[in-house]
């Protein structure tokens, strides 16, 4: 019998899905048993809305108390410094979500871990997602070579996938992240939308399992 799927709609950039990422991994170390997991970027900038993080650099200084408080994950001083203090981070949803594709094929068990890896390299050590050279490390521990992990990344197919899951998204009508998506037989249902404690997030997905 096939299992039920679980999609993680969440983008490398958010915050909120920085903070749920501890979340998602106790729910996947718990689940990975019961349901597939897939995680899809949202693609929260693109576009015209491709720019330097100057302008939204104070509201996040705001927020980020907040998540903290509400999630118990930590913003890194050089995310603060390097990325917010400077105001030059061109702030784009596209690099991250080919890199995760990319990753995603190299170890698809595994990709509730691999998003959570790339926002610990932007939130945490402050790394710029724009580059290849911050993925390597990751690329490694996978068993990508570097030189692979390089070529893929500027492939126009593994683009193409990308945005293929943002419309995806679209399509879905979800404009806001992180969300969850339970998949049961060809029913889906919005079990998340925006962060939620893990309890919750339990008892709403044991409730749709129930029907």
């Amino acid at each position: 019998m096939k299992k039920p799927k679980v999609f993680y709609v969440y983008d490398a950039l958010c915050g909120w899905c920085y903070g749920f990422g501890r979340v998602m991994k106790q729910f996947h170390a718990d689940y990975k048993d019961l349901f597939e997991f897939e995680v899809i970027s949202g693609g929260m900038i693109t576009g015209d809305n491709v720019r330097p993080i100057s302008g939204m650099a104070e509201y996040i200084r705001h927020a980020m108390p907040r998540l903290e408080h509400v999630s118990g994950v930590e913003v890194g001083e050089p995310y603060k410094t390097g990325i917010l203090d400077k105001g030059t981070y061109i702030t784009n949803s596209l690099p991250p979500s080919v890199a995760l594709v990319i990753l995603k094929e190299q170890a698809p068990a595994e990709q509730v871990p691999l998003a959570r890896a790339i926002q610990h390299l932007h939130f945490v050590e402050g790394k710029d997602l724009n580059e290849v050279e911050t993925y390597l490390p990751l690329a490694g521990e996978y068993g990508l070579a570097e030189a692979d992990f390089t070529k893929k990344f500027t492939d126009e197919q593994y683009t193409a996938r990308a945005k293929e899951e943002f419309e995806l998204v679209q399509r879905w009508k979800i404009t806001g992240f992180p969300a969850v998506v339970l998949q049961k037989g060809e029913q889906l249902y919005l079990v998340a939308r925006g962060y939620l404690p893990y309890d919750q997030l339990q008892e709403t997905v044991n409730k749709v399992l129930e029907e």
